[in-house]
């Protein structure tokens, strides 16, 4: 039983039997390939359960990982201005990538719900009141890029080489933004529906699109002419814009004029009363990131390059515990939709302690097994010193750290964000960031003059201090929220 929660079944009926079956593919909008999941009972359950729904989820996320550091090594070779320039502006593209999944995950939050509740029609609206909300929020940054590219480049760097490298980045990727708006909400909606696999079958059809233009053009392969930068950023516009095309041929809305007449008065209450704190949280959230990454930028060329380059790699990590947040968000979701209030308690407090146990003893072990690859025969030659050494003691100390984030990643993602406890969220990510991160990092990077690690170890000190209070938050119930009735 739930401390301090009432818990009965809001309509006090009986709930149904589970049923799965697979919607004909030509109208998968009004009841997308969904899966209606039972709430596991014990922890080899439950990782089936992660499993089965979150694998497509995860293939996605590493390969993605893996491909951007792919990108990020080849962006390399070009040098460390062009490095250090591509991150920085992937960096404001970060904030704005992070509103965008506030968007969509307040849209899958309410397709999870409608699901658990049956009412696949009613997904129609919310959906389409995202992929327009989120062109309308990205519509400044594309044309600040298209027509001042050089202004915004030279007032995030000072260094000239990384601000003309970040200009053309910015140039030649105007359209990005715009085609994660489309992407995001759609690519969220079809998993909230638990049809992981359309999602991942079109990012990973526009991986491989991006992964081939960048080997191609940036640094002329075969003959070819290198464009450097402005090839990275071609690419990914042209990966996005098939994975928009996939996403939307996916979906078969039929006509579009009879779209608009899919949208009530009450999907735009309910996308406002669970997007919206949601966007408001990842703008804290990510400008903080920002901030922090702006303040390493101000420690020099050299810790800025290593710290791009350490980020894939822990990307790679976080992507698991992201699909397992994902998942999750799927589970407790429709769970919460047919008004299983105890069962989604019970479930989240059991896939809270596996993810964060589980985590604290790989992080442990990749931290351990980090500074032995030092002693590799030939490992000089991968990336040359300094920067190998300050990216590698980056890297061991965000793997100690692994276990908190991802602790705070299947809360924030899977848990809290299925009851649309979003406005606590915000609360939670504005006061820990800037109070406490943001501060500490300028302390440490600007005032103290610490090293790379040692800088990113205080970067990461609000990741553990948000444990305990997320512990408090899933414990308490009071996240516990049924939209779709």
């Amino acid at each position: 039983m739930l401390p301090d929660s009432p818990l009965s079944v809001p309509d006090g009926s009986a709930l149904r039997p589970l049923s799965r079956h697979t919607a004909p593919a030509s109208a998968p909008i009004d009841k997308p390939d969904q899966v209606l999941l039972e709430l596991p009972r014990s922890n080899r359950q439950a990782l089936r359960t992660l499993w089965r729904i979150g694998w497509p989820v995860l293939f996605q996320s590493l390969l993605a990982a893996l491909l951007g550091l792919i990108d990020t090594l080849m962006v390399g070779g070009v040098g460390a201005a062009a490095l250090a320039g591509v991150g920085l502006v992937s960096r404001v593209l970060f904030v704005l990538m992070m509103v965008l999944a506030g968007l969509a995950g307040g849209t899958g939050a309410l397709v999870a719900q409608y699901a658990g509740a049956g009412r696949w029609r009613a997904i129609r609206g919310p959906v389409a009141l995202a992929v327009v909300t989120g062109l309308l929020l990205t519509l400044p940054l594309c044309l600040i890029s298209l027509f001042g590219a050089t202004a915004l480049a030279h007032l995030l760097a000072p260094d000239p080489a990384v601000a003309e490298a970040a200009a053309v980045f910015l140039q030649w990727g105007a359209l990005i933004a715009p085609l994660c708006a489309v992407t995001s909400p759609l690519a969220a909606a079809l998993r909230g529906g638990g049809n992981t696999r359309t999602p991942m079958w079109a990012g990973l059809a526009a991986l491989g699109l991006n992964t081939l233009l960048n080997l191609l053009f940036i640094n002329g392969a075969f003959g070819l002419p290198a464009f450097g930068v402005a090839a990275a950023a071609l690419a990914t516009t042209a990966a996005k814009l098939l994975e928009a095309c996939w996403l939307l041929c996916a979906l078969a809305p039929g006509p579009w004029h009879r779209l608009r007449h899919s949208i009530r008065p009450r999907d735009w209450s309910h996308l406002t009363l669970v997007a919206g704190p949601l966007m408001l949280k990842e703008v804290a959230w990510a400008g903080g990131i920002l901030a922090s990454t702006l303040i390493v930028s101000r420690m020099g060329q050299l810790p800025l390059a290593s710290f791009n380059l350490a980020l894939p790699f822990e990307g790679i990590l976080i992507s698991v515990v992201a699909a397992a947040g994902v998942a999750t968000g799927i589970l407790l979701g429709q769970a919460l939709g047919r008004g299983d209030l105890d069962g989604a308690w019970r479930s989240a407090e059991q896939l809270r302690k596996l993810i964060a146990r589980t985590a604290c003893v790989v992080g442990l072990i990749l931290a351990l097994l980090l500074q032995g690859i030092r002693a590799l025969p030939g490992f000089d030659s991968w990336v040359a010193e300094p920067m190998r050494g300050l990216a590698l003691d980056t890297l061991t100390v965000l793997c100690l750290a692994f276990g908190a984030r991802a602790h705070n990643t299947i809360v924030s993602l899977g848990i809290l964000r299925s009851g649309a406890d979003a406005r606590w969220l915000f609360w939670v990510d504005l006061c820990s960031m800037w109070l406490i991160n943001v501060p500490m990092v300028a302390l440490a990077a600007l005032v103290l003059h610490w090293p790379l690690p040692a800088v990113v170890g205080v970067m990461l000190l609000e990741e553990v201090f948000k444990v305990a209070v997320f512990r408090w938050r899933v414990r308490s119930g009071r996240w516990l929220q049924r939209i779709a009735r």
